[in-house]
């Protein structure tokens, strides 16, 4: 088991694209979210909010309730454009719980990280969940290479090579042989 992961709105519409938020589970995550996830769905994103409330549905996520001491810690960080809500709560209760967090907003997670300390490895985004699925063989090169193009035609652009970034650190751990 590798813990409690806590999910933002941003990775869970690009694991809706790519179709395999099986993965979070087969890595062995439990996965949660907050209600400010929630409400960014409910007030922006209406096409996802059926995927949101079918993994919600099916237990998939587990809505996790922010206490006092989450909202107080959220209201100290100045309210910025460059994260969320829904963002920035997802971080206030993984560090709680001493979970991860998953955003794939590069500028959010800059912003938060200069208020909220978070431990070495605790912050992940989709390119290193696919890359572990890899290493653990439920994904393959041409799975990948798919996923990657599907991302892109969302406008979700991965800097990487994705396969050959997974591929290299297979064989940098001595998967190859």
């Amino acid at each position: 088991m590798r813990g409690v992961i806590t999910i933002d709105t941003c990775a869970i519409i690009h694991f809706m694209y790519i179709n395999r938020f099986d993965l979070l589970k087969l890595l062995g995550y439990h996965v949660i979210t907050t209600v400010c996830v929630q409400l960014e769905f409910e007030r922006g994103h209406s096409n996802s909010l059926a995927y949101y409330n079918k993994l919600v549905d099916s237990k998939d996520i587990l809505n996790f309730p922010l206490e006092i001491e989450d909202l107080v810690e959220m209201s100290n960080i100045p309210q910025s454009k460059r994260a969320s809500d829904a963002e920035l709560s997802c971080f206030v209760v993984a560090k709680r719980i001493g979970g991860k967090v998953m955003t794939d907003d590069e500028k959010a997670i800059k912003y938060i990280q200069r208020y909220i300390q978070m431990p070495q490895g605790s912050v992940t985004q989709l390119v290193e969940v696919l890359i572990e699925g890899y290493l653990e063989n439920y994904l393959g090169d041409h799975e990948l290479r798919s996923i990657q193009q599907t991302l892109k035609d969302n406008k979700f652009f991965i800097k990487i090579d994705l396969a050959n970034e997974a591929a290299k650190r297979r064989w940098m751990m001595g998967g190859y042989t």
